[in-house]
């Protein structure tokens, strides 16, 4: 997995949660920030064994990942409709 392709799945991923958790904590999302933290959990998930093997055991390649972020986010959007119909 090339370095764009994880960033964009962290950004994808931190873009959902990072308002609601900077509210919550303003003094640290401060001291932070939003790139710090994508960059730590980016080195994070390159150093961790079980995220690597996970890549491995999928068979992973740029394609198929772009294909899986695809469906990951069209699943998303379908559920961020549905929760804003009720």
């Amino acid at each position: 997995m090339t370095q764009t392709m994880l960033r964009d799945l962290v950004e994808r991923e931190l873009d959902q949660s990072w308002e609601s958790w900077a509210a919550e904590h303003p003094n640290l999302a401060a001291e932070i920030g939003r790139t710090t933290l994508m960059n730590q959990t980016i080195a994070s998930l390159r150093d961790d064994p079980e995220f690597q093997s996970a890549l491995s055991a999928a068979g992973l390649d740029e394609a198929k990942l772009a294909a899986a972020g695809r469906v990951l986010d069209l699943v998303k959007k379908a559920v961020s409709v549905a929760v804003k119909a009720i």
